[in-house]
C-alpha cells in the first residue's frame, strides 16, 4: 500500500530523530547539564508517567477520529524532545524535555492501528512484520551517526535528530495516510 510506504517513510525519520540522540542521553544530562545520575532516574519516571497518562485516552480518542493528527503529534514530540533537551536550561527546563519524551508516546496506538489499517487482509502478519524489519534496518545506522556528531559537538546529536524529526513530521503532514 502506497500510503503505509509513505508512513513507513516518516516513520524511519521520526525513529532517526530518536536514534542519533540516544545513546548519548544520560551522558548529556549529566555531563553536558551537570544533573546527578539520581536526577536521569528522577527525569526518566517523569517521562514514563507523561507517556502513561496520555497513551490510553489518546489511543480511544484515536480510534474515534482520524489517525493522522495523532501520529503527526507523535512525529512533532519526536523531533521537538532533543531540541527541548539541547536547549534546557536548568532543572524545570529539563523536566519539561523529559515531559515531551513521554508524550512522543501520544500518537503511538494511533500509528500502530494505521499501520493494521493499511496492510491488506490477507497479508497483514507480513506487512506488519515487514514493516518493521525495513524501519529496524533502515534506523540502525542512526547511532553511528549520532555517535560520529557527539566527537563534533556534544550538542550536535540532539540538533541534528531534531531536523530529521522535522522532516519525518512535515513528510507524514504531506503525504501520510
Amino acid at each position: 500500500d502506497g500510503g503505509l510506504k509513505r508512513l513507513l517513510l516518516a516513520d524511519c525519520l521520526a525513529r532517526w530523530a530518536e536514534g542519533i540522540p540516544k545513546v548519548f542521553l544520560i551522558f548529556f544530562v549529566i555531563d553536558v547539564l551537570g544533573a546527578t545520575a539520581a536526577d536521569f532516574g528522577w527525569l526518566t519516571s517523569v517521562q514514563m508517567i507523561a507517556a502513561t497518562l496520555v497513551y490510553i485516552p489518546l489511543a480511544k480518542m484515536s480510534d474515534r477520529m482520524n489517525r493522522k493528527p495523532f501520529v503527526l503529534l507523535t512525529f512533532g514530540f519526536f523531533a521537538l524532545f532533543p531540541l527541548a533537551l539541547a536547549t534546557a536550561s536548568g532543572p524545570a527546563w529539563l523536566a519539561a524535555a523529559f515531559v515531551i519524551a513521554g508524550l512522543r508516546e501520544t500518537g503511538e496506538p494511533a500509528r500502530k492501528a494505521l499501520i493494521v489499517d493499511l496492510a491488506s487482509a490477507a497479508a497483514r502478519g507480513r506487512a506488519v512484520g515487514l514493516y518493521y524489519l525495513l524501519r529496524g534496518l533502515a534506523v540502525f545506522p542512526a547511532s553511528l551517526v549520532g555517535g560520529w556528531l557527539w566527537t563534533l559537538d556534544r550538542r550536535l546529536p540532539f540538533y541534528a535528530a531534531s531536523a530529521v524529526g522535522v522532516l519525518g513530521c512535515l513528510v507524514h503532514a504531506r503525504w501520510g495516510p
